[in-house]
């Protein structure tokens, strides 16, 4: 790779069952060219997952669809991964989601997406409207000590 190069996908890809996988491989294998920890591979594609997820069983999206756009840059610090996931859905509250986490220590099974993109990624940012879909942007990098 040189100083700054720069790697593009984008992908769309219809709301079924796993298909979070395919995302999530797709920018594994981007995160691996640009010579990414597999550590950090792994917790981005755990948020990517999870996103995903989030996308299918809660957006209401008339078009079923998922839309994905990697951008990958390897510069002197090291590798950076910028994920958008986007829907055309219903959008909704972030501050209401969040607030609707389980305590720590309760029994639960579902309801942590949005605290684990958060938790694996070192930045999130959430575009959301109600009738106007959402965009949730995240990166990952890896700086070099």
């Amino acid at each position: 790779m040189t100083m700054a190069a720069e790697r593009q996908m984008e992908l769309t890809l219809p709301m079924v069952d796993d298909i979070e996988i395919a995302a999530a491989r797709a920018a594994g294998n981007l995160a691996r060219e640009l010579g990414m920890s597999s550590e950090k591979i792994d917790e981005m594609t755990h948020a990517i997952i999870e996103a995903c997820i989030n996308a299918r069983e809660h957006s209401g999206c008339a078009d079923n669809r998922i839309y994905l756009r990697f951008v990958g840059t390897s510069i002197g610090e090291g590798p950076r991964i910028d994920v958008w996931i986007s829907d055309h859905g219903r959008g909704f509250d972030p501050a209401e989601a969040r607030s609707r986490r389980p305590a720590p220590g309760m029994a639960h099974k579902r309801g942590r997406g949005l605290q684990l993109i958060e938790a694996h990624m070192d930045e999130v940012d959430i575009t959301t409207q109600q009738g106007g879909g959402t965009t949730i942007h995240m990166v990952k990098y890896e700086k070099k000590s």
